[in-house]
């Protein structure tokens, strides 16, 4: 039986289209899935971090059901931060994986070249009020073909830049003590019930996790997606908005909520 392959070989046998194809794919579902993460962060934010919820709670009975909540949500948004930097796998759709499959020459070229023609072979349908004189008309095209041309060449630039900046930094995050400390509590304490996790088994101690790790994994993870949305899907994409607005749903929530509860 042959022995099957790692998603590293997988990847490697692809062709450089296929990767990219795949990237693009697998780069609209991590924005998906990071939107979601962003939304139950500012929803933890308020009721986590704040004493908004947690100061109107007095010692009772009712404080065990709210301290339940309050590790509930905030465990999730912990798993759901890992399941978007877990292991690099084809099935998996997270950022590792993309910056695995984005993360050769080719790739990067192909991508690049992307960039350039969709401004040099741009149609001119977007230019009104030609000149009518042929000659006059000839130039202004010519002159409008030449400076899309030289700004595609910058944004293929900008390109290889943006996505070598992307890969260091999930690098980076990948073998930093704080993406260890993150994924081991989801592996032995929130995905399973462990004694002793994989990792431990094979690097030993790991530090518990701290409050704030998934705030960081989190910023790094928007950094990420925003270059990959851009530079490998094309599109533009403001996480930033985005939170802002799960940011303004929590607060029209939370902060309205009030509780009236007897010791």
């Amino acid at each position: 039986m042959a022995k099957r392959k790692t998603p590293s070989e997988q990847i490697a046998a692809m062709s450089v289209a296929a990767r990219v194809e795949l990237a693009k794919k697998l780069t609209d579902r991590v924005t998906d899935h990071l939107l979601y993460v962003i939304e139950l962060h500012e929803n933890n934010r308020i009721v986590t971090y704040s004493p908004i919820l947690a100061s109107q709670i007095p010692t009772s009975h009712a404080a065990n059901a709210f301290s339940t909540f309050q590790r509930g949500l905030h465990q999730m948004e912990i798993v759901r931060l890992c399941a978007l930097w877990d292991s690099v796998d084809l099935q998996k759709e997270n950022i590792p994986t993309v910056i695995a499959l984005i993360d050769h020459p080719g790739v990067v070229d192909m991508l690049a070249g992307e960039m350039a023609s969709h401004w040099k072979d741009r149609p001119l349908g977007h230019i009104s009020d030609l000149p009518s004189e042929p000659e006059v008309r000839t130039l202004v095209i010519d002159s409008i073909r030449r400076h899309e041309s030289e700004f595609g060449d910058r944004q293929a630039t900008n390109l290889r830049q943006e996505l070598d900046k992307a890969i260091a930094e999930t690098r980076s995050m990948l073998i930093s003590s704080k993406h260890a400390s993150v994924m081991n509590l989801r592996d032995k304490h929130l995905a399973h019930s462990l004694v002793e996790s994989r990792r431990e088994q094979k690097v030993g101690h790991v530090d518990p996790m701290k409050y704030g790790y998934e705030r960081d994994m989190l910023d790094a993870s928007i950094r990420i997606a925003t270059a990959l949305m851009c530079w490998v899907r094309g599109a533009s994409f403001d996480f930033e908005e985005i939170r802002q607005i799960h940011r303004a749903n929590a607060e029209s929530l939370w902060t309205q909520c009030s509780f009236d509860i007897k010791r």
